[in-house]
């Protein structure tokens, strides 16, 4: 059967028809499958990128993991450390409760330890993990050990000195500053 269509000068038969419409219908598909897996992909990334906004939202706190590999070398480590004190900014909460996370740790494997709130009070620009120590040219022995059970539980942390006023009978004090945006 022939339809009498004209296009242009041209006639199309059904046949014609017939392959332009299979043609027409793999075009969609593959448009379809393709719209698809772009909106799949695209979905994931807003996911990705949603999780790490509520991750920086998220208060910090030491994964039993890394709390067990810490515990494991500050048992062996403190008997040569007099005390570690630990300090966080007075109106900070959520460096207070992770500060304590290390309290914990430090005293459940026999290490003396407190968490004392400074008076001045850390700055709120103080952020992150530091060991404060009174001169950088005389770095007391035991900071190398304290340093040894951080990086055991893989915590990122600086050596910084520290005023004079800040803990002052203190030769080195364990900072937990504010979450690092």
């Amino acid at each position: 059967m022939t339809v009498m269509t004209s296009v242009g000068t041209r006639k199309m038969d059904i046949e014609t028809w017939n392959q332009l419409f299979l043609w027409a219908s793999v075009i969609f598909a593959v448009l379809a499958a393709l719209s698809t897996g772009l909106a799949i992909m695209t979905g994931n990334l807003v996911s990705k990128r949603d999780a790490a906004k509520i991750a920086e939202l998220q208060p910090r706190h030491l994964a039993p993991e890394q709390a067990a590999k810490m515990a494991a070398t500050a048992r062996q480590l403190c008997p040569q450390i007099r005390k570690i004190l630990v300090t966080a900014a007075n109106g900070n909460q959520e460096a207070q409760a992770y500060a304590s996370g290390f309290v914990k740790i430090f005293e459940d494997v026999g290490c003396v330890s407190d968490l004392a709130l400074p008076i001045p009070g850390l700055k709120p620009d103080v952020q992150g993990i530091y060991v404060g120590v009174r001169s950088m040219t005389s770095i007391p022995e035991e900071v190398s050990l304290i340093a040894q059970i951080l990086s055991a539980g893989g915590i990122q942390y600086r050596v910084n000195p520290v005023t004079p006023e800040f803990f002052p009978d203190e030769p080195f004090v364990l900072i937990i500053g504010a979450k690092p945006t």
